[in-house]
Order: structure tokens, then sequence, then C-alpha cells
């Protein structure tokens, strides 16, 4: 993919993606679960080919794809299934076991439900 990975303790957000520079930037010092998952948003970010800069429109949309990259890179199926038979439907008890965000269970949830297109 090419992206470089920096860290910058002035960064007002936990991860920025600068498309210009194929660059992630992230906040240091995150707890390692949200540093994970917030790397690999960006990543989303970065292979979808999102621009650092989206007009308003867009911004919403980007978010979503970058967040359901990430959610399909770190959690497989199998393990998503496992977690979930260890714990039942608690989000946090499956993020805490998978190593990602209730979030991302969340956003998990949402692509793999039966409905989902």
């Amino acid at each position: 993919m090419g992206v470089r990975v920096a860290y910058n303790p002035q960064l007002p957000y936990k991860g920025l993606w600068v498309a210009e520079r194929s660059m992630i930037v992230l906040r240091p010092h995150l707890h390692p679960v949200v540093e994970r998952c917030t790397l690999a948003h960006e990543l989303g970010h970065a292979a979808c080919g999102h621009v650092s800069t989206p007009p308003a429109w867009l911004h919403a949309r980007q978010e979503r794809e970058a967040d359901q990259y990430a959610a399909r890179l770190l959690i497989p199926p199998d393990a998503y299934a496992a977690a979930e038979f260890d714990h039942g439907p608690h989000p946090g008890g499956i993020a805490k076991e998978l190593g990602v965000t209730t979030h991302l269970v969340e956003v998990w949830r949402t692509l793999n439900r039966k409905d989902h297109p």
C-alpha cells in the first residue's frame, strides 16, 4: 500500500489520513486497542482512495467506508462467532476478546446483518 505512519503529540484527533503524502498520523500514547482500531480505520481511508479534506457531503460516507474497512480487517467472522458464543450479544465482552473497540463490533454487526445489502 506504500503508506507511512508517523506520530504527532499535538494532533487533536486520534488519527488522520494525509492523502497527499500517503501518510497516516496518529496521536501517541493511545490505548493499544484504540491505536490498533484507529490505524485500521486510517488504512481504510488509504485503501478506499479517500481525499484528506472531503467536502461536507462526502465526509460521512468516507468515515463509514473507513470504519467498514477496519471492521472487516480486524474481525474475522469465525473469531466474532466464537466471541459471541462466549459472551452472548454483549458488545463490550466481544470487543475485549477480539481486541477492538465496541464501535467496530457494532460496525461489523451492521455489515453482517442478514438484511444488509
